[in-house]
């Protein structure tokens, strides 16, 4: 007997030596996920709850034909990627008192040896039976799967998740909407990729998926992926979600299934934290098998693992006045030690010409000092010590946001969005802002004068075939109309680069539209182009923009005369923009202007393109 007359504590250990890198093998087996569920692990239903002291309290529990088995707090997880992960179970009642289970990846030569450790604390005798009988056969099942991972890794099995794959499904719904997928443009080997994936791939993999991490997957260009994922939306193959996320661990914390529902602010019960829910980084669209398509369970297996938070390196638990030391391997970049539940930071600079490779980091009740350090590429040890009245977490994170993200923002720019889910538009009332878009505003020159010169009748088959020409530019440029404004219109990109590019081609394909010598095409359409902030809207039931950015970019069309483009630096001066420039023999024209309602001058570019 010990600690308080319980059972004295049992260890148990298996371990195995595979060929294959400890970073590839985290990619695997730090997934709790999947790996819990592979191993035979139960369900859990968790439930969170705020904390005392800012932060929050998790309970698990496993439940049995409606009733608890089970119940236990569950402390974060400790982690140094790509080395070693742990975590913490104290349990209410029952057989058990705590568990610790820990996975280590040590180098050895070439390969990496897996150690899969648990340590229990019975309760009493039954839990010193339980613990003989779920420490060894966790540990072993743990190692087992590693081993199957290592095959996976030599390229010598297909799936590193064997177990997880569904029984095969056959659904002629499946085949028909794919069909009718093909028949209605989509290119056959895509949709034959979605059939495959939808079919074989694991309930985890089909319940949210991200257009743009499958489009990398498969090799194939994201924005086509997106664009078949709409439509197989529309078709009743896929469901669509908008999900928001929370700025600091960056999960899925309230889904909506219609973007009207969509609210302002989003709330994280596990960071605790209230936030904005901003239109290009925290709402993203995500993608599901329709349940008549394929039926999922919904199971969960676990939340706090270290892939559930793939930008977090590195995260650890400090007791109170308790120093901690951790060596992270850091790239060339910005990173950030974050604190909770204090929700305080320091931001690290990682960079070549810094002299110093440790960080001592003192975590007050006020927050943490420094608030800024910079260091050198290369291990980096932070030594850090828990001043604060409560036990801290520190959490090493990457601070860039990976770009395989499906934004709301992006979506909203694409055509086929509009063009199929034209119903979808945000509460009235609501905006929800975005860091960057690029606007197109354009407008026909001369109009007037030119149906007194042709006629009503040819003049409105003149601007059809105009109006026809902006529409396919745009959509071939991953952009999207807004709207159309008499003979102007309104459209929007993700990015400078595209705006750039199609209004380079509008003008290209107007000045070939055959007029019959009536009207000079070369000089009928003006473009203007600028980019920068905006808010999404509901106006008039319509998905639309607001704000300066929009304003500014309406009038530097009026900048134009007929034939030309003028943009504004925050277009002509974006890396991607410039190369096209470059790449197209363009040239852009500096001036300085004064925009009406707009304050100050304004650098803007005339594009003129070099002829021969």
């Amino acid at each position: 007997m010990n600690r308080d007359g319980n059972q004295t504590q049992v260890e148990f250990e298996a371990r195995a030596i595979l060929q294959a890198s400890p970073r590839a093998l985290w990619g695997l087996v730090a997934d709790t996920r999947r790996l819990n569920r592979a191993i035979g692990l139960p369900q859990l239903t968790y439930t969170v709850t705020p904390a005392d002291d800012g932060g929050s309290n998790v309970a698990a529990a496993i439940r049995v034909c409606g009733v608890t088995a089970a119940r236990w707090r569950e402390y974060p997880f400790d982690w140094q990627e790509p080395w070693r992960y742990s975590v913490r179970r104290e349990f209410e009642g029952g057989p058990l008192d705590t568990l610790t289970a820990t996975v280590e990846l040590r180098p050895q030569g070439s390969g990496v040896e897996v150690v899969a450790s648990t340590e229990i604390w019975p309760r009493n005798a039954v839990g010193a039976l339980v613990a003989r009988v779920v420490g060894p056969r966790t540990t072993k099942r743990v190692i087992e799967q590693c081993r199957l991972f290592e095959q996976y890794l030599l390229g010598r099995a297909p799936n590193p998740f064997p177990q997880l794959r569904p029984r095969a499904l056959e659904s002629s719904r499946l085949v028909v909407i794919c069909g009718e997928l093909i028949a209605g443009g989509q290119q056959r080997a895509l949709v034959e990729r979605l059939r495959e994936h939808l079919s074989t791939a694991p309930d985890e993999d089909v319940s949210s998926m991200r257009a743009f991490e499958l489009a990398d997957r498969w090799k194939a260009d994201r924005h086509e992926i997106l664009v078949l994922f709409l439509h197989a939306t529309a078709a009743g193959l896929l469901t669509l979600s908008w999900d928001v996320l929370c700025p600091n661990c960056r999960l899925p914390n309230d889904e909506y299934h219609s973007l009207r529902e969509l609210k302002g602010t989003g709330h994280c019960d596990v960071c605790n934290i209230i936030y904005d829910a901003t239109f290009d980084r925290l709402v993203e669209v995500r993608f599901a098998a329709a349940p008549a398509i394929r039926p999922t369970s919904g199971a969960t297996f676990c939340i706090g693992g270290p892939l559930n938070t793939p930008h977090r390196l590195a995260q650890v638990s400090l007791g109170v006045a308790e120093p901690e030391r951790t060596e992270l391997e850091l790239e060339p970049g910005e990173y950030r030690l974050r604190i909770a539940p204090v929700h305080s930071e320091c931001v690290l600079l990682v960079d070549e010409t810094a002299a110093q490779d440790v960080v001592e980091l003192a975590i007050r009740d006020g927050g943490v000092s420094p608030a800024t350090t910079v260091v050198r590429p290369g291990v980096v040890t932070i030594r850090a010590t828990n001043e604060s009245s409560h036990v801290a977490t520190l959490m090493a994170e990457r601070w860039e946001w990976p770009d395989t993200a499906t934004t709301a923002a992006y979506v909203s720019t694409i055509q086929e969005f509009r063009d199929l889910f034209s119903s979808e538009v945000l509460s009235p009332g609501l905006q929800l802002g975005i860091q960057r878009l690029a606007f197109m505003f354009t407008d026909l020159a001369g109009s007037t004068a030119m149906y007194q010169a042709v006629g009503q009748a040819r003049a409105f088959r003149l601007v059809q075939d105009h109006f026809r020409i902006l529409g396919l530019t745009i959509r071939d440029h991953r952009g999207s109309l807004v709207k159309t404004i008499g003979d102007a219109v309104m459209a929007t990109f993700s990015s400078p680069s595209d705006a750039l590019a199609a209004a380079l081609e509008i003008q290209r394909r107007v000045r070939a539209l055959d007029t019959g010598g009536l009207v000079d095409a070369s000089r009928l359409v003006k473009i203007g182009l600028h980019a920068g902030p905006c808010l999404a809207v509901n106006l008039n039931e319509r998905l639309d923009y607001f704000g300066t950015t929009v304003n500014v970019a309406a009038r530097v069309e009026h900048e134009c005369r007929g034939g030309q483009i003028v943009a504004t630096d925050a277009v002509v001066d974006d890396p991607e923009a410039r190369a096209l420039l470059s790449d197209l023999n363009v040239m852009a024209e500096p001036y300085a202007t004064e925009l009406r309602g707009v304050s100050g001058l304004t650098r803007a570019y005339r594009i003129v393109r070099t002829e021969g």
